[in-house]
């Protein structure tokens, strides 16, 4: 079970670290981006918290396929629409699509310089904006071995120190991390499902976490797909590749359930609610 979990983990995190860098089609720039007006600080302080709130949890949901197709941004203008989205928060006065864009442009696949970006980013993280400290992680090249190697440990302990004071995009990230035990992280199960669990309720994909850990296990009995099913259904709201129907054929071509067919026609006709996936808890309490 272990070096099951072990082999599905790395090729869940080789596959998300592929779309993150953006497959084959990124190009990494050490210029900074100059395309971009200048960011109105006057505007910010004029943003409600209700708007930002808004404008995070939009901007977090995207950051994982920031250059690729999500539900809400299919299509050939997809990244561009998502570029313009940003854009538009930005101009509005919300500083962290700001600073995202100097490092991603979404529309080309194009990662610039981040050093700048980063240092002002780090200056709000340590004066106590908890969305700052859980965006350092997205807008880093997480390779140990690459050329942003230095900025790796830092942006962990700003991801610990938002999911400790609760951000959703934090929490979601580290659920993760505590159901598989990676990066340093000791593996603490109930907590990971927990905090996967904050996150989805406050609107952020902490739905995909609990999924992708559930697909790691063996599915012993129908309550076990039943579980795995109803959270794909919750993160193929965020994730293309988190495909409900994937689940299903799974199920009737590897299940040893004698009435896996049947249990295959009754989830797919099921609309699941978060909090019946919630109720299902993880299934090894």
């Amino acid at each position: 079970m272990a070096k099951r979990l072990g082999t599905v983990c790395m090729s869940v995190v080789a596959a998300l670290t592929f779309i993150a860098l953006g497959g084959a089609g990124l190009y990494v720039y050490a210029q900074e981006r100059h395309d971009l007006p200048p960011f109105d600080h006057e505007k910010a302080k004029q943003l409600s918290a209700e708007t930002r709130a808004e404008y995070e949890r939009n901007l977090f949901n995207e950051l994982e396929a920031w250059n690729t197709g999500t539900p809400k941004y299919l299509g050939k203008d997809g990244t561009n629409r998502r570029e313009a989205d940003w854009l538009a928060m930005a101009q509005d006065g919300y500083e962290l699509a700001y600073i995202t864009l100097q490092v991603l442009q979404p529309s080309t696949g194009i990662r610039y310089a981040a050093e700048k970006p980063l240092a002002r980013l780090t200056e709000l993280a340590e004066g106590g904006d908890a969305g700052a400290m859980c965006l350092h992680w997205y807008l880093i090249d997480r390779d140990p071995k690459g050329n942003q190697a230095k900025y790796i440990e830092p942006a962990y302990a700003f991801m610990r120190s938002g999911a400790a004071v609760g951000h959703p995009a934090c929490l979601s990230r580290v659920g993760f991390f505590l159901m598989t035990g990676i990066h340093g992280f000791p593996r603490e199960t109930r907590a990971g499902f927990d905090a996967s669990v904050k996150a989805a309720q406050a609107g952020y994909d902490g739905a995909g976490s609990v999924a992708v850990y559930l697909a790691s296990r063996e599915m012993a009995s129908s309550t076990d797909w039943t579980r795995y099913y109803c959270w794909q259904v919750q993160a193929s709201r965020y994730r293309t590749y988190a495909d409900p129907g994937i689940v299903l054929r799974k199920l009737t071509r590897d299940s040893k359930l004698a009435d896996s067919g049947k249990l295959a026609d009754s989830l797919e006709a099921w609309r699941p609610t978060l909090d019946e996936c919630i109720a299902l808890k993880l299934g090894d309490e």
